[in-house]
């Protein structure tokens, strides 16, 4: 009777044990990034090189650390450093200020693993970056010290500067809270954004690391966007974060981020930023005469055709009104919606062209004097061609690495065309990931996103193309 009890109490323990696993396994799998860095979009594939300390393209990044240093013992500096601590500790802290409430661990579980799996999947986004071009980073280069409490020298020394992993979870886990809380989206951004720049002031980071960041976590949240799992922690972050705050409409209606806001203002030529600007316009200028010079002004056109005919070669199939109606119904209120969110960047203020500002002639004659009387800040044709690049990673995350590299080099066409300064690009791409983020609230968009899925999926014979990725896009 006695071996029978202590056999049967052997099962019970090693059923129980296997439960437990089988528990422990499932918690923390909810507590992971999304994806691991071979499925996300390879900054390596979208991305250029960081720019050479021998280089042209450097005076940014050199005046930008210049620019850290001098705010290092004022209020900003302190900011910075409080904000060196990386992960969802420190980043829910930081929406608990934008958002009025305390959001923990413990007090909002929903978001609170919401912010850590998004901000987490952003980070590793930069990781083959990272391992790739292992970029010395500032402090480092100038032989000082990192000027943070939290950060570690010896594991900073260990680990790439280029793209800056702190700048794409803060920026990442912004865009993804942006769909929880539309209503105070333009303080969750900002404060994504600040939390990237303060990697700067420390001298962690060169302002071209969190440039890239942003771009990477920009790239993973729409990768995201194709995953179910995403979808419903998202749901449940919106569902506990309106039971808190007692909002019982799911409907919020509100406008477009407002960029001023959020981004910082155009750099201006009293600025030591404009050299910088100077410098990838001189640089740009010279392939004008070249293949991408060519490519360039074949990039010029700027309507919904004409970005379905841009992408076709990235994804493998026609992408028309007739072959592919509803991608293309997407990209056409994805355009819309883009083109809307420039206008109201753009009527902010007013930035002459450099082609203007030097007095000279673009690479397009034929178009000087329509742009003399349109800013520069920020690129209408960046934020396009980047913002439907993302929304096509939603779509066909197979082609996520073609798309991006299509969407970059849009944007980087109108600098060699001398149209564009190399910030009014920059800050394009930035306007569109924040507007693809709110027009994830919207339900046209969501329907219409739903039935290009289901199109593709139909058409490359799958139910779904959320998960794959095919090995030779991704290198």
């Amino acid at each position: 009777m006695r071996q029978k009890t202590l056999g049967m109490l052997a099962i019970f323990l090693f059923i129980y044990g296997t439960l437990s696993v089988v528990a422990q396994t499932k918690n923390e799998k909810k507590d992971s990034p999304y994806f691991n860095l071979f499925q996300l979009p390879n900054p390596c594939a979208y991305l250029p090189a960081p720019p050479d300390t021998a280089s042209v393209l450097f005076v940014d990044d050199f005046q930008q650390f210049i620019w850290g240093k001098s705010v290092r013992n004022t209020a900003r500096g302190q900011q910075a450093s409080w904000e060196s601590l990386y992960g969802a500790k420190r980043m829910a802290t930081v929406f608990s200020e934008a958002m009025g409430m305390t959001i923990s661990k413990e007090e909002t579980p929903a978001i609170y693993r919401f912010i850590k799996r998004a901000g987490e999947t952003c980070n590793q986004a930069t990781s083959m970056a990272k391992r790739r071009y292992m970029r010395v980073r500032p402090f480092a280069r100038m032989n000082e010290h990192v000027s943070s409490q939290f950060d570690d020298e010896k594991d900073l020394r260990r680990n790439g500067s280029y793209p800056s992993g702190h700048t794409a979870f803060g920026w990442g886990s912004a865009l993804a809270m942006v769909e929880v809380a539309p209503e105070l989206q333009d303080t969750i951004l900002r404060r994504g954004y600040e939390y990237g720049q303060s990697r700067i002031i420390v001298g962690a980071h060169w302002q071209s690391d969190v440039d890239a960041g942003r771009l990477a976590a920009s790239a993973a949240i729409a990768r995201m966007h194709a995953l179910p799992e995403y979808q419903e922690d998202l749901e449940e972050a919106r569902e506990e974060y309106r039971r808190i705050k007692g909002i019982k409409s799911k409907k919020i209606e509100v406008g477009y981020p407002k960029g001023e806001r959020i981004l910082d203002a155009p750099v201006d030529t009293a600025s030591y930023r404009y050299y910088g600007d100077m410098a990838y316009y001189w640089q740009a200028k010279q392939e004008r005469g070249t293949d991408r010079g060519k490519q360039a002004v074949a990039d010029a056109p700027c309507e919904v055709q004409d970005f379905l005919a841009c992408y076709t070669p990235c994804v493998d199939m026609t992408l028309s009104e007739k072959e592919t109606p509803a991608i293309a119904a997407l990209v056409k209120k994805t355009f819309e919606e883009l083109c809307n969110a420039s206008t109201q960047m753009k009527s902010t203020g007013f930035r002459t062209r450099p082609f203007a500002r030097l007095g000279e002639s673009s690479a397009m004659p034929e178009l000087n004097e329509h742009y003399l009387t349109s800013s520069s800040y920020p690129s209408s044709h960046s934020i396009l061609g980047w913002g439907i690049a993302l929304a096509l990673v939603e779509v066909m995350p197979n082609c996520q690495n073609a798309l991006l590299e299509r969407g970059y080099e849009y944007g980087h066409s109108r600098v060699i065309l001398g149209l564009h300064f190399a910030s009014d690009v920059q800050a394009g791409r930035l306007v569109a990931a924040y507007t693809l983020a709110c027009l994830h609230n919207d339900a046209e968009f969501q329907k219409l996103m739903a039935k290009a899925k289901k199109e593709y999926g139909k058409i490359k014979g799958k139910a779904t193309p959320a998960e794959s990725v095919s090995p030779e896009r991704q290198k």
